[in-house]
């Protein structure tokens, strides 16, 4: 899947100017706003901005600080700068989003540089959920195979015989050049243990059916 299908523009979000300050951010905050992407006034993606990250930076004030003074200081000094990795419009797909949404709230999307946009969490999950075909009602397989061309062609050609569809197929150990494991999800069929039987007079081997 290309960035692209997955871009929510920055013409949907709410964006943070650097130079507003803390009280401005946590008014556009309000709701359900608990982190936001910072741009500079030329449009620049500088990092996030979230609740947490206003609350440390106020930890490290002065204790006789009054908070309406600290209200008015710029957000510039509570962006979480190390948040700053990103993906390509063009050149990234979505897998390239999870190192980095297993550690920020969104993930940003540059474009030559220029920041157009974020990848939603929301959106992350919901296509994994659909990858592994959650709340989906069928039967899953884990067969372990080694690393040769077909397998998945003879697999599917089992299924095929007894006229079962597949729901969903994911492959683990991709990088792996001798055994791997395919999951794979069916409707139910009362035919599974044929379709098991056959699975293993191919030589592949099933690991576990839930």
């Amino acid at each position: 899947m290309f960035i692209r299908n997955c871009l929510t523009p920055k013409n949907e979000l709410t964006l943070l100017q650097s130079s507003i300050t803390i009280k401005e951010a946590l008014s556009l905050m309000q709701g359900s706003h608990y982190s936001l992407p910072v741009v500079n006034e030329e449009g620049s993606y500088l990092g996030i901005l979230s609740k947490r990250s206003i609350l440390e930076y106020m930890e490290t004030q002065d204790d006789e600080m009054t908070l309406a003074t600290l209200y008015k200081h710029e957000i510039s000094n509570c962006i979480d700068v190390s948040a700053n990795d990103s993906v390509d419009l063009h050149a990234s797909h979505f897998e390239d989003c999870l190192p980095i949404i297993v550690r920020y709230p969104f993930v940003p999307v540059l474009d030559n540089g220029t920041f157009v946009g974020i990848v939603k969490r929301s959106f992350i999950e919901r296509t994994l959920e659909d990858c592994f075909g959650v709340g989906v009602d069928g039967t899953r397989i884990l067969i372990g195979v080694h690393n040769q061309s077909g397998t998945l062609h003879t697999i599917t050609k089992i299924l095929h015989k007894y006229d079962i569809n597949i729901i969903s197929d994911i492959a683990f150990e991709a990088d792996s050049s001798y055994l791997r494991r395919i999951l794979i999800k069916i409707e139910k069929s009362p035919h599974l243990d044929k379709v098991t039987s056959e699975i293993d007079k191919h030589g592949f081997r099933i690991l576990e059916i839930e």
